[in-house]
């Protein structure tokens, strides 16, 4: 009695699958710990948020009163589960507040480039994207999953 060849290939192909699919799925959704901006563009966006930006949200990025901290606790809590594009839409539309939309979308990913960078996420090589469609599948989270 001999080993049907076809079926041990199938039972192959279905146990790979079941190793595979889970981290290609895993895999497809970024989050803001996987190195999405560069050390230089958070530099570039280091100096436009002190133009733009730090009046109201302040040099520490740590706010007083109507105006949100961009960053520790707080912050980390309000994006949380949220998407990178809903920060960067909220910052494309209405910052700054005494010139909303003044800003290029450049501009914006290198000023929240350096808003990850200051709250510590990961650099890598590549510049953060400032394409909407992207944004929307970089996943914000607070804390780094295993």
């Amino acid at each position: 009695m001999g080993i049907n060849r076809n079926l041990v290939i199938r039972v192959l192909c279905i146990l790979l699958a079941g190793a595979i699919v889970p981290l290609v799925i895993a895999r497809q959704e970024p989050t803001v710990w996987d190195a999405i901006y560069s050390p230089a563009q958070a530099d570039r966006g280091q100096a436009l948020y002190t133009k733009a930006c730090a009046s109201c949200h302040k040099a520490n990025l740590v706010s007083r009163g109507q105006t949100p901290s961009l960053s520790g606790a707080g912050f980390l809590e309000k994006w949380d589960g949220q998407t990178l594009g809903d920060l960067f839409e909220k910052m494309q539309t209405s910052m700054p507040a005494d010139h909303p939309g003044s800003l290029s979308r450049e501009e914006n990913a290198q000023i929240l480039a350096f808003i990850l960078r200051f709250n510590e996420f990961p650099s890598g090589e590549a510049e953060l994207r400032s394409d909407a469609e992207w944004l929307a599948t970089v996943r914000f989270k607070a804390a780094k999953s295993e």
